[in-house]
């Protein structure tokens, strides 16, 4: 755990057992994060990343190229040699280059001296080379300075940091190094302007302005933290608010279907309009919202790089630069700016339903709709009105959607698979033993995790070649069976292989189920078609629905009756046919609030009664074993987030996964 700014103590340690930046001048400075070799030619991009000339041309997309680092988007229709160059970085790639200095005389004595008395150090403030006797006396003369002992061997760190250090120049005098700090100005000042300038002011020096600055730039770093958790906080708030103005259309949209579908045909040329108004609204408020979470996610960004550098340089013993990082964190703190929210619920849209004059329907609008606090008027609709109506207020909350029955699903418990730090999972099959453990296929870690009824995690399991990474998993009379691209594995409970072979076609996934003890059914995808597999990897059966022309088979279940039942992803629909391929129905719509709405299936499984469980990208719904349409189980209203793969324990409990990571185990009532 990388330290927090609650305790500053922290902080202070790791300064005093962390290498000083000079040790990581080359690895992390002078070398390019591109071609990782010694930059050359280096330009500096806008967001203050530096790279090789060369290394950036090569980055040029239609004139614009971003920030391998920060993803900046750059115009550099002027070329890349019009970028600044980084006058810092080759100043000190001089520095560090340089490998012995040859024997020089020294700059103070008298010119027929220079030969004899050879220079054995160097001032760096002003910059000249000194004798012996000369240096003793510049010290003294000029306590300010800094005078370096010349070494036969190259420049070292040590050195080289100093030296980096004074070369930052004045601002006023960029020719000039600064060697004070002016308390009345609050910069730093060379000897001209402390001369010229500042001569009445009150000065410190470099290393005293910067122990009195640090607690403030502390304090800073730690503000910083702050602003990204209230940059984080406001961004769930929008996101949040991008789910409810959708759920408001939703939910005027289908209040709107309902009504209209009690009154006359000429009545729908209103309703058109108001839908068509309703969406304009919606489509504006999405794209204000995605402004405002753009500008949020780049002040993110800003902020997230100023506390790196602010951390960076409390660590570091760069002393210049912790004296002017305290403006510059102050202006970026200044500089953010808190989203809105509330202004934006304003805009929200409003249904206001007449239900009093039925009997003048076609002679008046039954609809009003209201885009945040005003209304749209009858000349804004492009459809004829005759007379006015009077309007009574929709009786569901504007900014809520429709409540979902949860009586049907009730959850229990769930847990999280990410077992440790950078090894995110990715769940894409799941499967229960008859004991009710529960086995989930994590690709992107190439393991099978297996977990005890109640979630705790009992073996991992990794297939015998590490290339292949697991798919889908099903049990099948206490053998594991696992697809991992175009092979099928089959293994004892404990993780040993028993066997593994090819599978049929060329597919990127081969979803998989079990039927009892006796086969493996796979979905072969593109084919449109199921092959089965005995215990011994015989093919014992393979079906193509009959008179039916898919796309591609995704995910697959087999019920009691020995039915198959398969999402086809391509045509957005579920497939249900025999052992012997007649086909029984196909499934391509659902219904919310007695609106007809398309399906867009995701994974199925059936219960033991041989109910049909569908997911769509935020739902999950259920439907009969001939395919009829029963309900919505559960949404988003529900607390459901991004549900992807589900299967039915022994005792009929709903095991879905979320996020591709959690996963959640829900009661049923099952009917």
């Amino acid at each position: 755990m990388g330290c927090t700014w609650g305790e500053p103590q922290a902080v202070y340690d790791t300064m005093a057992t962390s290498s000083t930046i000079t040790d990581k001048i080359q690895s992390d400075i002078l070398n390019c994060k591109i071609c990782l070799n010694t930059m050359e030619q280096p330009k500096m991009l806008p967001c203050l990343h530096t790279y090789c000339q060369e290394c950036l041309k090569k980055l040029v997309r239609a004139n614009m190229i971003q920030c391998p680092e920060c993803r900046l988007s750059v115009d550099v229709s002027a070329g890349i040699s019009s970028l600044k160059t980084n006058f810092h970085i080759n100043t000190l790639l001089d520095i560090l280059q340089s490998q012995e200095k040859e024997a020089m005389g020294c700059s103070l004595c008298p010119q027929g001296w220079k030969d004899k008395n050879s220079a054995v150090a160097q001032c760096i403030s002003c910059p000249c080379y000194l004798c012996r006797a000369c240096g003793d006396s510049h010290r003294i003369s000029h306590s300010t300075h800094t005078v370096l002992d010349l070494a036969p061997t190259p420049l070292d760190k040590a050195d080289a940091g100093m030296i980096l250090q004074q070369r930052i120049s004045c601002q006023f005098h960029p020719k000039e190094q600064v060697c004070h700090y002016c308390s009345t100005c609050d910069r730093l000042i060379c000897f001209q302007c402390y001369s010229l300038n500042c001569i009445k002011h009150k000065r410190l020096g470099i290393a005293e302005a910067a122990k009195l600055k640090k607690p403030t730039v502390i304090k800073l770093v730690e503000r910083l933290g702050t602003d990204l958790q209230s940059l984080a906080q406001q961004e769930e708030e929008l996101n949040e608010a991008m789910d409810k103005v959708k759920a408001t259309e939703l939910s005027i949209i289908s209040n709107l279907e309902s009504t209209l579908t009690e009154v006359i045909n000429d009545l729908f040329k209103q309703g058109d309009a108001i839908k068509k108004t309703v969406s304009e609204c919606v489509k504006k408020q999405e794209e204000l919202i995605k402004a405002a979470k753009s500008n949020l996610e780049l002040q993110k960004e800003k902020t997230k790089s100023m506390k790196e550098l602010g951390v960076r340089v409390i660590m570091g013993s760069d002393v210049k630069e912790m004296v002017c990082l305290e403006s510059i964190i102050q202006d970026q703190i200044h500089a953010l700016q808190p989203v809105n929210i509330q202004e934006l619920n304003k805009s929200w849209p409003r249904l206001m339903v007449n239900k009093s004059v039925r009997s003048m329907i076609s002679e008046t609008h039954l609809f009003t709709v209201t885009l945040g606090d005003s209304a749209v008027t009858e000349s804004e609709l492009t459809v004829p009105s005759v007379g006015q109506a009077s309007h009574i207020p929709e009786t569901h909350p504007p900014n809520q959607p429709d409540a979902q029955p949860t009586q049907w699903a009730v959850q229990r418990y769930y847990f999280d698979t990410m077992l440790g730090y950078n090894m995110m999972p990715k769940l894409t099959g799941i499967c229960c033993s008859e004991d009710g453990d529960i086995i989930v296929a994590d690709e992107e870690n190439g393991v099978l995790k297996c977990y005890w009824n109640g979630g705790s995690l009992n073996q991992i399991i990794s297939l015998p070649d590490e290339d292949d990474d697991p798919c889908s998993v099903a049990i099948c009379d206490n053998i594991i069976a696992c697809s991992a691209k175009n092979r099928l594995y089959y293994l004892e409970m404990d993780g040993s292989l028993v066997k593994n072979f090819l599978l049929r076609g060329s597919e990127s996934a081969y979803p998989i189920a079990a039927y009892e003890d006796e086969y493996v059914a796979v979905s072969e995808g593109t084919l449109c078609s199921v092959s089965l597999y005995d215990l011994n990897g015989q093919v014992v059966g393979r079906i193509k629905p009959k008179g039916y022309d898919g796309i591609r088979f995704l995910f697959i279940a087999v019920n009691s009756e020995e039915e198959f039942i398969v999402s086809d992803c391509g045509k957005k629909c579920v497939v249900i046919f025999s052992r012997n391929g007649d086909l029984v129905t196909v499934c391509s719509e659902s219904f919310v609030n007695g609106i007809q709405r398309p399906l867009n299936p995701f994974s199925v499984c059936v219960d033991a009664n041989d109910n049909i469980y569908v997911t769509e990208p935020n739902r999950i719904l259920v439907f009969s074993p001939m395919g009829s349409f029963k309900r919505q189980l559960l949404s988003t209203a529900d607390g459901l987030s991004k549900p992807r793969i589900l299967t039915i324990d022994p005792d009929d409990n709903l095991i879905v996964v979320q996020d591709s990571r959690f996963v959640y185990v829900y009661a049923l009532t099952v009917d």
